[in-house]
């Protein structure tokens, strides 16, 4: 258990004025002896033993002594201030000790109150054993209840650590794609203005503007998640987190393609609305890195897009390309590692990797 600095100083400085007053009292009533002397150095000294043991279980042994010690600093006399000292002892063997240690310098203690109340003619002792257990389970409860608080924070830190670091992982994704997608369109766009500079001037100059107007774009939205990665946590207000499209937007993605030079054959069967948002958008990131990775990997090689909807919203795709010889890629990259967990995370199935002389990637995407 976590405590303040000055807690442990300031009991060890009570528990000496206790003792020094428990000492004065006995002297003025002629009670002053070695006993009581003794008794109260030896409280003092066992204290200090349990604070510096605990919470180890050696400490057991000091705290079944100081009850003994208490009763040589009192002189057997319940009426004298030195019982306030075995109070004090077995509050600081509840806040110290494990439970069952403390446990059982509490049922020392009240074993010896127990004896000296029955052997005595004395009625206050009863008082002392009641003050004493109170006090005992009083400062358990507390201490008890202050590390729940503590595993409470610690649980709670943890948990906001993890899902900052899940954050940060999704951006770096978005980050990802954002990148792949806007080079592979801005690369296919410049190669086609390459080709008609000589011929058609005016094509090669709509390519170029293309580009550029993919580029500024893409440049804005990397500051966005640039800025979010930046900062301690994000807003879900950011404009990064909306808008987010949806199936209703594949079509476009796909016309962005083609006329950004690409061949591509897609066909869509199915009614793209009836896909929900979540879906939605894990199929339109899916086909993005998928025409992205078939465009850097297999540069003018056709690509064929198939997706199917089913009446209740649950889609199947593929994505194929010719796989060029030399260029096979045998470990899964970032955008393959991010479209698998996008996919798993609404328990879908994927699977992506070389069939013959093609780049497959299929996908069965749950309602």
């Amino acid at each position: 258990m976590v405590l303040p600095r000055w807690v442990r100083p300031a009991g060890l400085g009570l528990l000496c004025l206790l003792v020094v007053l428990a000492w004065a009292q006995a002297g003025v009533q002629g009670r002053l002896g070695g006993w009581t002397i003794g008794g109260g150095v030896a409280a003092v000294a066992l204290c200090v033993a349990v604070d510096r043991l605990a919470p180890a279980w050696l400490a057991i042994a000091p705290a079944v002594l100081v009850p003994g010690a208490v009763v040589a600093l009192t002189s057997a006399d319940p009426g004298n201030i030195g019982g306030f000292v075995l109070v004090f002892c077995l509050g600081l063997m509840a806040l110290g000790l494990p439970f069952v240690p403390g446990l059982v310098g509490w049922f020392v203690a009240v074993l010896v109150l127990v004896v000296l109340a029955i052997t005595s003619r004395d009625a206050g002792w009863p008082n002392w054993i009641a003050g004493t257990s109170i006090i005992f389970w009083f400062c358990w409860a507390g201490r008890h209840r202050i590390e729940l608080i503590e595993r409470l924070h610690r649980a709670e830190a943890a948990a906001s650590a993890a899902a900052t670091v899940t954050e940060r992982q999704r951006l770096a994704g978005d980050l990802h794609d954002i990148v792949a997608h806007t080079l592979a369109v801005t690369v296919l766009h410049l190669g086609g203005a390459r080709l008609a500079l000589a011929h058609e001037p005016g094509e090669a100059e709509a390519g170029i503007a293309e580009a550029e107007r993919l580029a500024r774009r893409s440049m804005t939205e990397l500051r966005r998640v640039v800025r979010v990665l930046a900062e301690d946590s994000t807003d879900p207000a950011d404009p990064i987190a909306a808008p987010q499209p949806s199936a209703a937007d594949l079509p476009a993605l796909l016309d962005e393609y083609r006329c950004a030079g690409l061949v591509l054959s897609a066909s869509v069967a199915g009614d793209l609305p009836v896909v929900s948002l979540t879906t939605g958008l894990i199929l339109y990131r899916l086909v993005r890195e998928a025409l992205a990775n078939a465009s850097r990997h297999a540069p003018g090689q056709p690509v064929e897009v198939r997706v199917r909807v089913s009446p209740d919203g649950a889609v199947s795709v593929l994505v194929a390309n010719p796989c060029p010889a030399g260029n096979q890629r045998r470990t899964a990259g970032l955008g393959l590692r991010a479209m698998t967990d996008r996919v798993r995370m609404v328990d879908g199935q994927i699977s992506a990797g070389l069939e013959g002389e093609r780049w497959l990637v299929r996908a069965e995407l749950p309602a």
